[in-house]
This record gives structure tokens, C-alpha cells and sequence, in this order.
């Protein structure tokens, strides 16, 4: 049996095929169109799993898309004289006004497409149950606790409850406007930059600044009771959408002007750091609220705003939980994934099979070495073949390299995980600024991501052993006496956003840095993404070529094939 999921919530268009309840193929539609953050319909998304499973349009049954209309059916602006001037819009018509009938009740709205050849029933997931299906059936738990946040959903911005393979228990929801992402998100626009974009660059941001200095100012903009919350609307506009920015003028009057072409300082610095303060105190606050209602120690996080790995990293140490699983994608790029498990085993109701934790999301296909080969010839480069890539790899890294590194499926989300990455030695002083500003473009402030050997991760960091953070979804410490030993990697407040290696997940991965380690003695790789500033990361031979000669990059291996300029 095949199903696809799908995002078309208007933020990362995905699709995802599973073939008899296995993830075969996922993929974003920015990776294939090449247009960054592309919000289009996943057409070439859906062609792309397709033709990479081998599987006909006939052979799937059922599509499931992480959005649901039921809520905003009755409050249709359609009218009858609308649609007979766009006859396109009757059937939207006829669904409003058929839909009041059950005004009150929880419709279902299913509908289905025939051909000749095939035969597909639509279904629409609640946004945020598809969000937390993909994190939990990812785990390896059985039960679990949840919490979802982000900017918003078909009327919520959230919730919180419990989990297990045939029920989702939802024991409070964030009501819109209130919003952690859309609280997150305005002081993002106060700050110059784009809102529901980059919230990660305010994140890190606030290593440079005192969390004391505008705490309490921050603090009195969102209050928590039990398992709810609620922002002072007076100082926030992210849910008025006629009006040009997320703040409002209350706002400014409490933190003065906002920032105009980039320029920071430390005032700026030190409101971020409260804020991000006061983002992680309500978070730990309601879990550990929902704990106390509860029996398990599991927990499950999804949503936008859980791509905060600062704050994910401090969760199981601040609460009395002691399993976390946050997953690769808990950004909406993810709903594809997660409406396609929600349908598998919510609506199809297929047997749910225990299995170890996902440590992987490398969901993309694989190009062999004949489409690399191909490549290659068609755009006349010179190359060389070499059977120990590894080793060769590992030496142009120590001799202060860098290198792109392009090998087997696609990592899903929004970061790279030693599949389409850019590799430079953490050890190098002038590493973090050089790669900054002559291959990824971008502000000098923002850090990188020590890939390390899962072996050494407590050697260098402060860190249990129970943690891990396959994703690079959670920062830690580093331990002090590596601040001089590791400053590509090394961020202002002494922190690294880890990425867990194990041999059995990424075997030539594991290698390369193992090869590494025993040139420098350190089990650690600056990992980046595979891409420039403005561009998605590469997913095919041609892109990786592409974003290699545009780059300051030294080196590109394809599979066995290295390239240099």
C-alpha cells in the first residue's frame, strides 16, 4: 500500500511517500524548484518520491494533507454571485454551505479523485496532530507526553497531552493570537529581520547579551497558568494582517525604535537574550505543569518553534522528564511526514510495530556513480576517482580545506547531517569567519555545528550520557578547556550545536571523521549546510556542482570523485 503526505499550510511545500508503513521517499519542493522556502504546491515533490520508489500514480490510495478546511468552512466569503462569475468555485461553495448543516459537530471532510488508472481519497489532518505524529512515531516510545508550538494552525498555535499508537489525548490548546511563535517572532521583526524566517539568527543573537537587562519587561508580555498561556495582545500585532509589522506601538514605547538596516548593539543583544530567556521559562514551566497531570517520563516536541535547539538542549536537565525525542523536522517542512504516519496509523489504522528510535531523516534518493559520472562528463570537469575518499577527504580538512561533501540520500529539514554538507577542521582560528564570508555569505555572528563521534560527545561537552542529538536539534556546553581548541565551533556563550555521529547511522560519515581524528586527535568536523545564502541545500550532482564553483569551497566529493578548483 502507498499514501503521500503533503504540506501546503503556505510554509515549505513537502511531500512524503510510505510504502507498506516505511518511509521511502521525503522531500521539500525548495530542494527541486531551487526557488528558496518555496511555498508552491509539492507537484515536483510528489513526482520526485514517486519515480524514485517506482511506484505508479495508480498504486497509491490515499493522500493525506496537514491542513484542515473543516474549521473555516462555515465562515466562507463565497457567495453564489462569486462563483458564477469563477464556476471554478462551486464545489468550495457547495462544501461551505452543505457544511452548516452540521454546524457544531466534528465533520470530516474526505474526498476523493478517480481516473482511469487510479483511484485516491483525500483526507485533512489537523495541523498539529500531524506535526506531533511525525515526532512520535519516529521515537520508538509507546506512550508519551507532547507539547506542539509554532506560529499558528487552522485556529490554534499549539497543544499539549498525551500520545500512544491509537489515541491522541489533547489536554489543553494555545488559542490564536496567542502564539510562542508569533511572541518569538515580533521581536524577530523588531530586530530588521524577516518574521517566520529568521528566528534563528535572533536565537543566536542572544549569546551576545545580559538576559537580566530587559527580563522582567519581557516577562510581562506572557503569563502561563497550568497548561495554557496568554501574551498581552496590546503590545503584539503578528495576528492583525493588514497592518505592516508584528509589534505594536505600545511595543516600541516599552523597548524604543526598532532596528534599521542591520544596525545591532548591545541594547539590541541584551533584549534577545531575555527574550529567549523568557521563551525557555514558559516552555519548561507548562512541562513541567503537564507532568504532574501524567505517569510517563517520554516526551514528544514538534512544531516551529521547537527548531530553537538552545532551548531544546536544556529541556530534559529542567524538567523531571527523561526521554525527549524531538526529531529532524519539526518545522512544517515535516507535516508531510507527519500527516502521512497520522493517516498510516490513525486513519488506516495499520498495525504499529515498535522499533528502535529514528536516528536518520536521509529520505532523499541516491545517485549512484553513473548519474555522478554523467554529470561530470556532460559539463567537461576534470576529476579523480579514489577508492579510499575518506582518508583523502580527512587530510585536505586538516590542511585548513574546505570541503563540500555530497554522498548518498538527502537529509529532510532544514539541516544538513553529513550528506550535503560543507566540512571544515573546528581546530582553524580563522575558520568561522572565513566560511562566513566567502562561502555562505552571510552575517559573521552565525555559528556552525560541531559533528561529533558519538563515543567523545561527553569528552567534549557537558552532557549525560543518555543525551544525543542526532538532528542537531539541541546546543550544549562545551567543557571550558576546549574554548581554545575549537573555535570554528565554538559559540560566544561557550555552547556548540551538537550532531551526534554513530557509525550505524552514517557509516562514511563516521569514517571521514574517525580519518580526521586521527590526524588532529579529535573526533569533531565543522559541519555547515550544503549551500549559499538565498539558495536551498543541493540535492542533485548538477546543484552541488552549481553552488560549488559560486562558493569560496576548495573541494567537492561526489560519492568517490573529488573534484578541486
Amino acid at each position: 500500500m502507498a499514501i503521500l503526505g503533503l504540506n501546503v499550510s503556505g510554509l515549505h511545500g513537502s511531500a512524503c511517500l510510505i510504502v507498506d508503513g516505511e518511509i521511502k521517499y521525503a522531500i521539500t519542493e525548495e530542494r527541486l524548484s531551487r526557488i528558496k522556502n518555496d511555498k508552491s504546491f509539492p507537484l515536483k515533490s510528489i513526482e520526485y518520491c514517486c519515480k524514485a520508489a517506482k511506484v505508479e500514480k495508480s498504486e497509491i490510495t490515499d493522500v493525506f494533507v496537514g491542513w484542515n478546511p473543516k474549521f473555516n468552512l462555515t465562515k466562507s466569503d463565497n457567495s453564489l454571485d462569486d462563483a458564477m462569475q469563477n464556476r471554478g468555485k462551486m464545489a468550495y461553495l457547495a462544501l461551505n454551505e452543505l457544511s452548516t448543516i452540521f454546524k457544531g459537530e466534528d465533520i470530516e471532510i474526505k474526498e476523493q479523485i478517480r481516473s482511469f488508472d487510479a483511484s485516491w481519497d483525500i483526507h485533512f489532518v489537523n495541523h498539529h496532530a500531524a506535526h506531533i505524529a511525525g515526532s512520535f512515531f519516529q521515537s520508538g516510545f509507546v506512550e508519551a507526553d507532547f507539547i506542539v508550538a509554532d506560529g499558528f494552525g487552522e485556529v490554534t498555535t499549539g497543544m499539549m497531552g498525551e500520545i500512544n499508537p491509537h489515541n491522541i489525548k489533547v489536554m489543553s490548546e494555545f488559542r490564536t493570537p496567542h502564539s510562542l511563535g508569533g511572541f518569538y517572532s515580533t521581536f524577530t521583526d523588531f530586530l530588521g529581520f524577516k518574521p517566520n524566517s529568521d528566528e534563528w539568527k535572533v536565537m543566536a543573537l542572544a549569546s551576545l547579551g545580559d538576559s537580566d537587562v530587559y527580563y522582567e519587561d519581557v516577562k510581562s508580555l506572557i503569563s502561563v497558568t497550568d497548561l495554557a498561556f496568554e501574551l498581552d495582545l496590546s503590545y503584539f500585532e503578528h495576528f492583525l494582517f493588514f497592518t505592516p509589522h508584528y509589534y505594536s506601538k505600545k511595543f516600541i514605547e516599552l523597548f524604543g525604535d526598532p532596528v534599521i538596516d542591520n544596525n545591532l548593539s548591545q541594547k539590541y543583544y541584551d533584549l534577545v537574550a531575555s527574550l529567549q530567556r523568557v521563551g525557555e521559562e514558559v516552555v519548561i514551566e507548562l512541562l513541567n505543569n503537564l507532568h504532574k497531570k501524567n505517569s510517563t517520563d517520554n516526551l514528544v516536541v514538534s512544531g516551529g518553534f521547537f527548531m530553537n535547539s538552545v532551548l531544546n538542549g536544556k529541556i530534559l536537565d529542567n524538567t523531571n522528564y527523561k526521554n525527549i525525542y524531538i526529531g529532524g523536522f519539526p518545522d512544517d517542512s515535516g507535516i508531510s511526514i507527519g500527516s502521512a504516519l497520522y493517516g498510516n496509523y490513525y486513519i488506516n489504522k495499520e498495525p504499529f510495530v515498535i522499533d528502535k528510535v529514528s536516528k536518520a531523516n536521509y529520505f532523499g534518493k541516491i545517485y549512484d556513480d553513473s548519474d555522478i559520472l554523467d554529470t561530470l562528463t556532460k559539463r567537461k570537469i576534470k576529476f579523480e576517482k579514489i577508492e579510499n575518499i575518506e582518508k583523502v577527504t580527512a587530510k585536505l580538512i586538516r590542511d585548513f580545506n574546505i570541503v563540500a561533501w555530497f554522498q548518498g540520500g538527502s537529509e529532510f529539514g532544514q539541516r544538513a547531517l553529513g550528506n550535503r554538507s560543507i566540512l571544515a577542521d573546528p581546530t582553524n582560528v580563522k575558520v568561522k569567519d572565513l566560511v562566513n564570508s566567502s562561502i555562505k555569505y552571510r552575517e559573521g555572528f552565525r555559528p556552525f555545528a560541531p559533528s561529533v563521534l558519538s563515543s567523545e560527545q561527553s569528552i567534549y561537552f557537558t552532557i549525560s550520557n543518555k543525551q544525543t542529538s542526532y538532528f542537531m536539534e539541541k546546543v550544549f556546553k562545551f567543557k571550558p578547556e576546549y574554548e581554545d581548541i575549537f573555535p570554528g565551533v565554538y559559540h560566544y556563550d561557550g555552547t556548540g550545536r551538537l550532531q551526534t555521529v554513530d557509525k550505524e547511522v552514517n557509516n562514511k560519515y563516521w569514517i571521514l571523521i574517525n580519518e580526521f581524528k586521527k590526524l588532529s586527535g579529535y573526533g569533531v568536523l565543522l559541519n555547515t549546510s550544503f549551500n549559499i545564502n538565498g539558495m536551498p541545500l543541493v540535492e542533485t550532482p548538477g546543484d552541488a556542482i552549481d553552488c560549488f564553483y559560486q562558493s569560496g569551497i576548495d573541494a567537492l566529493v561526489l560519492n568517490n570523485y573529488l573534484i578541486k578548483k
